[in-house]
């Protein structure tokens, strides 16, 4: 884990941890918007992004998992270049987990026990 309390921590602060650290995974939980003129109503659905070959299942792997045991909609597996897909020492996959901009999505992301019943599917992987 890269904090335990609300403080904000950089990109490039998250990926010296990883280089650091050199955990067996990296994985990086968010959860994903849109630009000021996207479609909040009609995007929706976990998104997967990976940039490094070694990543590619663990990253489909995830996907599948999350949008089939949480019954959740599919935005796609991507390959990205991004900060926190692009560590080296260990397989990073970063997960969107929905989009805080859609009103569905936003009342599955607030509530209780839908968060209760993403952690305890988490904690079974």
């Amino acid at each position: 884990m890269t904090r335990e309390g609300d403080i904000d921590l950089y990109p490039q602060d998250r990926v010296a941890m990883i280089d650091a650290l050199e955990p067996t995974i990296a994985l990086s939980v968010h959860y994903n918007a849109l630009p000021d003129d996207g479609d909040a109503v009609n995007t929706a659905g976990v998104g997967t992004f990976w940039y490094s070959p070694q990543s590619h299942s663990l990253a489909v792997w995830l996907h599948n998992y999350l949008t089939e045991t949480l019954d959740r909609p599919s935005y796609g597996v991507f390959w990205n270049n991004l900060a926190l897909t692009r560590p080296t020492v260990t397989p990073a996959v970063l997960l969107e987990l929905g989009f805080m901009i859609n009103p569905d999505e936003f009342e599955w992301i607030t509530n209780p026990d839908e968060q209760e019943r993403l952690a305890e599917r988490s904690r079974k992987v």
